[in-house]
């Protein structure tokens, strides 16, 4: 018979959270360990949540994470929030350099003088 091991962190969370989840919008997710850095596990949890929701998070780097789910966001929330974190999330639209020079462009236009 094999013997089944206990549930990650990450598990136990992703568990109490709604079964669906929403990829309709992207969030970030900034998280600050005042009292210096985080245990290792908690990195190790934070990719057991990636891995679980399935989705394309990613780490921008060591306190900010990006994903499209929903359900994903949230759990890395609770989990930095456990681990003694001070956590905000955004829901953030992504854009383009080319982008904001052409708003830049008629913003320019819009506000100059009229001769």
């Amino acid at each position: 018979m094999m013997k089944m091991g206990r549930k990650s962190k990450a598990q136990k969370i992703i568990e109490e959270l709604p079964k669906q989840d929403s990829f309709d919008k992207t969030y970030l997710m900034l998280y600050d360990f005042l009292g210096g850095p985080p245990k290792p596990v908690f990195y190790s949890n934070l990719h057991r949540i990636t891995d679980l929701t399935e989705n394309g998070s990613s780490l921008i780097q060591y306190s900010c994470y990006k994903t499209t789910s929903a359900k994903a966001v949230l759990a890395i929330q609770t989990l930095a929030s456990k681990e003694g974190a001070e956590t905000i999330i955004y829901e953030v639209k992504e854009t383009s350099p080319e982008k904001i020079l052409e708003q830049l462009k008629v913003a320019q236009i819009e506000n100059e003088p009229e001769d």
